[in-house]
């Protein structure tokens, strides 16, 4: 038996580890997508929030494990890797962000943002094995941003330790 070179074999293992990390990048990808196309067919708007959440619950409730790595965060559960995700699908013209309703300082009455919702625009049709997971994501886009973070507060609630909105949330709907 003939024995590799060491440094043969570690640039083996580097392509395989490459490899596995672009096929979970293509599917997250394709999530994003998939998420976008259930909500246009359910005629709901997502917004970076609602994504999030949704994403954040896919992980928890599902058990799909994106190697996202939520943490606590402002609005509660947040991956800056999701955002970087979504980021390169509007980079290259995939994804486009309407901007809708302003949102004001409600002391100085200044326009200070605007909410933005995420839209698909690139052609997208869900493949056969996307059906329980497009399911899942059909269930979550038909509510509002404020259903989904009530839900996600409660039976998450280390995630949203450090939230902004928390009071908001808990007075809403009278946790």
């Amino acid at each position: 038996m003939k024995l590799r070179h060491p440094t043969s074999f570690l640039c083996t293992l580097y392509t395989l580890i490459l490899g596995l990390v672009m096929l979970v990048e293509d599917r997250i990808y394709h999530l994003i997508k998939l998420l976008l196309y259930t909500a246009k067919e359910e005629n709901a708007k997502v917004t970076p929030t609602k994504l999030q959440k949704i994403f954040f619950l896919l992980e928890k409730e599902k058990g799909i494990n994106l190697g996202l790595d939520f943490e606590p965060w402002f609005f509660g559960a947040y991956s800056e890797k999701l955002q970087d995700y979504v980021h390169k699908l509007i980079e290259i013209g995939e994804v486009d962000v309407v901007e809708e309703e302003e949102v004001r300082d409600p002391l100085s009455g200044a326009v200070i943002g605007y909410i933005k919702n995420y839209v698909l625009k690139s052609d997208f049709k869900p493949e056969e094995q996307d059906r329980e997971i497009e399911t899942f994501f059909r269930e979550w886009v038909k509510k509002s941003k404020d259903e989904i973070m009530n839900y996600a507060y409660r039976k998450y609630p280390d995630y949203f330790e450090y939230s902004k909105i928390r009071e908001h949330i808990f007075s809403k709907f009278k946790i």
